[in-house]
């Protein structure tokens, strides 16, 4: 049976839209640690680059042992912390060891053992004026041997004989490292120059806000592309201005390029990614901080439905606590679940709970911080919980689980006192009214690539 050109097309943009999803989710990618998606990547590297390119404006670089995505614009959209195995982020002497480690490694062109390594790093530190030393005692070895894992975990070291976690145990283990230095200098995308203080170099590295249209539509690319949800309410005016008018735009080409969907409503805009993408933040998941932040959502978002249309609903640290404690701590019913399953690492309850509010508000599910939480629209996409494990906060507010609803027929069905319900309804047919006019300007076919002539930017 002959493949027919409608099917040998759908697979062709199934693979680059594939490569192009990995690039993104490790934008140093090497034969050695995802050997498949490499390959897609080598197959497809000129379409991935002129894309990536037009599309984001990113720079992609593809070797004959790695690909290397330099993205640019943004900076906490896109940089994640390094991390250790167990998650914790890297203290500022681990930093401090592994650009020691890569000034070392940039010029080294055989195996070295993490011993001599060691050595070269200290003579490195005391030629820069930097008080490391891989030898002085455990603190600094393990820092040392945290910065040689990560660099083992990108693919850019292979530990030939023994192992980095081994040499932290016993510095007398012998562990040989082979390192690719084509990896290693690529591990840097964004070298700074000899006079840049860290805020003028963060400063330069990004524009929320260009002047010129076809800048500003791709700085939107990238947020759209980098961030779980895009809230309209946090993008400065231009910004906001430019979303409403080139949103549909936007989704076809991020469409285009990594084969995802897009959620568009009235309070923000989120993409979707195919369900067997491999995201570098899984939600929901099973792990005990997945588990405790759905259930926190499921909970704030049955107790805190505010009953109106609204982008986000306040959330007092009273409430936040109280439910961490309830669903995450020393006495909650799930540690002990959890316990009894031979799973991932729990947590302590007080470590659970930063934990919790991290992944959640990296998500976009809550914003602020403590004294000025707020539960986003995003949060009722997971649905709503109104059980009683978690105790009622007595606030004398006006939440129906406090305040039983009257019942049908008592006189108190209509609106409150107050309620615009006609503003309520023009509001809804100015939104409605707009996204049928961007459907419209949709369908012409530009996926927003090109600047077209009403973009103003030439």
């Amino acid at each position: 049976m002959e493949t027919g050109t409608h099917t040998e097309d759908a697979a062709l943009i199934g693979e680059r839209q594939a490569a192009a999803r990995a690039l993104m989710a490790h934008p140093l990618l090497t034969r050695r640690t995802h050997p498949a998606e490499f390959s897609l990547v080598r197959s497809h590297t000129e379409w991935l680059v002129q894309r990536f390119q037009r599309v984001l404006g990113y720079r992609l670089t593809v070797a004959d042992e790695h690909a290397r995505l330099v993205k640019r614009g943004l900076v906490d959209e896109v940089v994640r912390p390094a991390t250790r195995t167990t998650g914790t982020r890297f203290t500022p002497r681990t930093h401090t060891y592994l650009a020691l480690v890569l000034a070392v490694l940039v010029e080294q062109t055989g195996a070295v053992t993490a011993r001599v390594l060691a050595e070269r790093v200290r003579a490195a530190a005391r030629e820069a004026g930097v008080d490391a030393d891989p030898g002085r005692g455990l603190g600094e070895r393990r820092a040392f041997c945290a910065a040689l894992r990560h660099l083992v975990g990108l693919g850019a070291l292979t530990e030939t004989s023994g192992s980095v976690l081994a040499h932290q145990a016993d510095p007398a283990h012998r562990v040989e490292l082979a390192p690719d230095t084509g990896a290693l200098r690529a591990v840097v995308a964004h070298l700074p120059r000899a006079g840049d203080d860290p805020g003028t170099f963060l400063a330069d590295a990004s524009d929320p806000d260009p002047e010129t249209d076809q800048a500003g539509e791709i700085a939107l690319r990238r947020l759209l592309a980098e961030t779980a949800v895009v809230y309209r309410e946090h993008l400065p005016d231009r910004q906001r201005d430019r979303l409403a008018a080139h949103q549909w735009r936007a989704a076809a080409a991020l469409g285009n390029l990594l084969g995802c969907d897009t959620e568009i409503r009235a309070e923000g805009v989120a993409l979707v990614m195919p369900d067997e993408t491999e995201a570098a933040v899984r939600f929901p998941s099973d792990d005990p901080v997945g588990r405790t932040a759905l259930a926190l959502v499921r909970h704030l978002s049955g107790r805190l439905h505010p009953g109106r249309p609204a982008t986000s609903v306040p959330v007092s640290d009273l409430e936040l606590r109280t439910a961490l404690d309830a669903l995450g701590g020393a006495d909650a019913p799930a540690r002990a679940e959890w316990a009894r399953a031979a799973g991932p690492e729990i947590p302590d309850p007080e470590r659970l709970s930063g934990l919790v509010t991290e992944l959640l508000t990296g998500l976009g599910l809550l914003s602020g911080g403590p004294g000025a939480w707020a539960l986003t629209a995003a949060a009722a996409r997971f649905g709503a919980d109104v059980d009683e494990c978690v105790p009622l906060i007595q606030d004398n507010d006006e939440d129906s689980r406090t305040h039983p609803a009257p019942p049908r027929g008592s006189g108190q069905d209509g609106p409150a006192p107050g309620a615009d319900a006609r503003g309520d309804l023009d509001r809804v047919a100015s939104v409605l009214q707009t996204v049928a006019n961007e459907k419209v300007s949709a369908t012409s076919g530009d996926t927003g690539d090109d600047p077209g002539p009403r973009d103003g930017s030439g």
